[in-house]
């Protein structure tokens, strides 16, 4: 009777193991895909190319952008302004990434939406913004604007020494 009941048991485990070492697995996060270049201070120039509320959004900006990244968390951060936010990365592919940052507050949603192509010691790209405003629960507003950016790197590792040239 004990070998029957030892063999029962031994079977099971071979059965719910494998489940388990699946369930274990992990991955990479994708914030350890982010080309390094990307970090460092910038000067970004943003100039409106669509915009539902012009009298909202500015027609054009210059402004100092810090990317940093700690573990899994990437911190966008602007000396001049003195903000700062975490960021996630929606996608990669290749050299262009996708990042995105959400606020909520009472009646207001925001979600800032920069998609970024490095190249050397500069990016362009988009940077989309859509401010949601909810009135009861309500959405009784929405403002929509997309700039083109340029960045242009103006510290952190230089290329050629990320490269190791």
């Amino acid at each position: 009777m004990k070998k029957i009941l030892l063999s029962l048991i031994s079977a099971a485990c071979m059965l719910i193991l494998p489940v388990y070492a699946q369930v274990i697995e992990g991955t990479v996060a994708m914030t350890d895909k982010v080309p390094t270049e990307f970090f460092g201070d910038w000067k970004v120039t943003s100039v409106c190319i669509k915009s539902t509320n012009k009298e909202l959004f500015d027609n054009s900006s210059v402004d100092l952008w810090t990317l940093k990244r700690q573990g899994d968390i990437i911190t966008l951060m602007n000396p001049l302004s003195g903000a700062r936010a975490e960021i996630s990365v929606s996608e990669i592919k290749g050299k262009t990434v996708k990042f995105e940052k959400k606020s909520y507050y009472p009646d207001e949603e925001s979600t800032e939406t920069p998609i970024l192509t490095i190249q050397g010691d500069n990016f362009t790209g988009v940077d989309r913004i859509s401010i949601k405003t909810f009135k009861e629960g309500k959405l009784i507003k929405e403002d929509y604007v997309e700039y083109q950016v340029r960045g242009t790197k103006i510290s952190g590792a230089p290329i050629s020494g990320i490269l190791g040239l």
